[in-house]
């Protein structure tokens, strides 16, 4: 059997090793929870972004049938007009009353269509700057820790 004589000194550099074991151990804990935070929000911000760009698809669509709309009122105002025309030019004002309704109501429709072009452009507008938002926060978050740079901190505090 081996005797070996233990000294004060050596007990305290097993004590050192294992309080230094157990800090490291707590560092890593902290920045890997550290890291799943910093991951969590990432995601939350993605999904985010995804949601604005989703609402944002739907009203470009909704902004594109609009147009069509507005093309079908236009060709009701073209038509109450060329009857207008006509009626005019024959003298005969049975059409005047059909070219009237036709241009009261494509006047209508644009008006309210030229409203709901309106409203979606600046719906577009609040969901880009939002995004413009979000992307601005992301960008200006931290860097990364690791425990690379805590060790290093650490060691330069010493």
């Amino acid at each position: 059997m081996l005797k070996m004589t233990t000294t004060i000194d050596m007990i305290r550099a097993v004590q050192k090793s294992a309080a230094f074991f157990k800090e490291e151990a707590t560092k890593l804990r902290a920045l890997v929870l550290a890291q799943q935070q910093e991951n969590e929000k990432r995601e939350s911000i993605e999904l985010v972004k995804k949601k604005l760009s989703e609402e944002e698809d739907e009203l470009m669509m909704k902004y594109k049938k609009l147009q069509s709309d507005q093309k079908v009122a236009q060709s009701l105002l073209d038509e109450g007009n060329k009857r207008l025309g006509n009626a005019l030019r024959k003298g005969d004002f049975t059409d005047v009353e059909a070219a009237y309704a036709l241009n009261t109501n494509g006047t209508q429709k644009i008006k309210s269509i030229d409203e709901e072009m309106t409203k979606i452009m600046d719906n577009v507008s609040i969901i880009r700057k939002k995004r413009a938002r979000t992307e601005h926060e992301q960008a200006k978050k931290k860097p990364r820790l690791s425990l690379q740079s805590i060790t290093i901190d650490e060691k330069e505090d010493s």
